[in-house]
């Protein structure tokens, strides 16, 4: 039986985990990855898997009990290797790419030495797309940004796996800009479902602002397999295509090559949202009222959104996070809005279900009023920077590139949920 996230597993559970990745005893299928339009293979996805035939053979296991016991950075270090390993020895040409699972923690931790040089040589010899995991994008989102930054390029994509599981890994969707949105196999399995439908809108309007290829996950019958190609997905994924197993003695380059990745251009570490919207905006100024209306007004667009949406806000100190704006966050984040809210003294949990993040005394960020909503079809902010104590330097945008690279700079700040 896998463990479950956040419970400690047995001693003797501990003890064959150790065993495991002492071992480096984990290996990997792989799974096709087929050009829609053409029934061409254009890729493979590296599957973890522990020792057969035991419980450890499941990647869910592994994952379960390496995070309980906070080693999931090495089990991430651990199966990237036994990807890459798989990879070279079949030969998999650099044309034909390789999606492999990655977790935050990996990024906040060194690689262990002895598996640095198939890391090393995976980066100059593969074509990498890193795919993300719903559970990642929603327990740490700051390590998630920071892995991916130091990923990607033109050559090594990212994918946004499990799209339409999961309300906050689709809200996040905009910020983390995925060059290929997966549908969760719940989508694709009915597509007529109000639910599907929505999922599917979202994910095309992302790939109306960012050029993103639409993935559908989980297809098992010829009857899935027309209706993902009717609502527009590229490519696709799942038994009907091609079971997990050995790559093929025989790789060949495809026909048609996945298009480069594109880097998010997001502002450096360290900014701060009115730094970001003062200089590309002109700045104006505003009474607290008038922020307070502004601010307000914007909230409810995030409210009134059709699919998830992201609402970040600073309130410069925790105090002014007052208890009628307490319970309009804590309502608001009920609704599904992925809701987080910064300022010093911030507790983890201000209200509900929103997120907290306290500010050091003396960051520039404590001293700036800050609203930002982001979904799929809608991105606005109000960056406001204290003058004095009932005026603020201001700036409103509306401009999709502008607000979520502001928006990345408190994204970037998101203490990991704790499990």
């Amino acid at each position: 039986m896998a463990s479950v996230a956040g419970d400690r597993p047995s001693h003797a559970r501990v003890a064959d985990l150790d065993v495991i990745l002492a071992e480096r005893a984990v290996h990997s299928v792989y799974q096709p990855i087929v050009d829609l339009a053409r029934d061409e293979v254009v890729a493979y996805e590296a599957l973890a898997r522990g020792p057969d035939g035991t419980p450890w053979s499941s990647p869910q296991t592994m994952l379960d009990a390496a995070q309980a016991v906070g080693r999931l950075d090495e089990l991430d270090w651990v199966c990237r290797a036994a990807a890459f390993r798989g990879a070279f020895a079949a030969g998999l040409p650099p044309t034909l790419p390789l999606f492999v699972n990655i977790e935050p923690a990996a990024a906040r931790a060194e690689c262990p030495p002895d598996l640095a040089p198939v890391l090393a040589q995976a980066e100059e010899r593969l074509r990498l797309v890193a795919e993300v995991t719903e559970r990642s994008v929603s327990h740490d989102t700051a390590g998630l940004l920071a892995a991916l930054q130091d990923w990607r390029s033109d050559d090594n994509r990212m994918a946004l796996d499990d799209v339409g599981a999961d309300a906050e890994s689709q809200a996040m969707m905009p910020l983390l800009r995925p060059d290929i949105i997966k549908l969760d196999r719940t989508v694709t399995r009915d597509l007529t479902t109000p639910h599907a439908q929505r999922v599917v809108d979202a994910a095309r309007a992302e790939a109306a602002h960012t050029g993103a290829l639409i993935l559908a996950e989980g297809i098992e019958t010829p009857e899935q397999l027309t209706a993902v190609r009717a609502v527009g997905a590229a490519l696709g994924q799942g038994w009907l295509l091609g079971r997990p197993g050995a790559l093929p003695a025989r790789l060949a380059p495809p026909p048609v090559a996945l298009p480069p990745g594109r880097p998010a251009r997001h502002a450096p570490a360290g900014t701060t949202p009115f730094g970001v919207a003062s200089a590309q905006r002109r700045v104006e100024q505003a009474s607290r009222v008038a922020m307070l209306r502004l601010s307000r007004t914007l909230e409810d667009r995030g409210v009134g959104a059709t699919e998830p949406a992201l609402i970040l806000t600073s309130f410069q100190d925790a105090r002014r996070l007052d208890g009628h704006t307490r319970r309009r966050y804590a309502e608001i984040a009920a609704e599904g809005v992925v809701t987080a809210a910064f300022g010093r003294d911030m507790p983890p949990r201000p209200a509900g279900r929103v997120r907290g993040c306290a500010v050091p005394a003396g960051d520039p960020l404590s001293d700036e009023w800050t609203v930002i909503v982001v979904s799929s079809r809608f991105a606005g902010g109000v960056f406001g920077r204290e003058r004095d104590t009932d005026t603020y330097d201001v700036v409103t945008s509306e401009d999709r590139d502008l607000v979520l690279s502001a928006a990345a700079t408190l994204a970037r700040r998101l203490p990991p949920l704790r499990t």
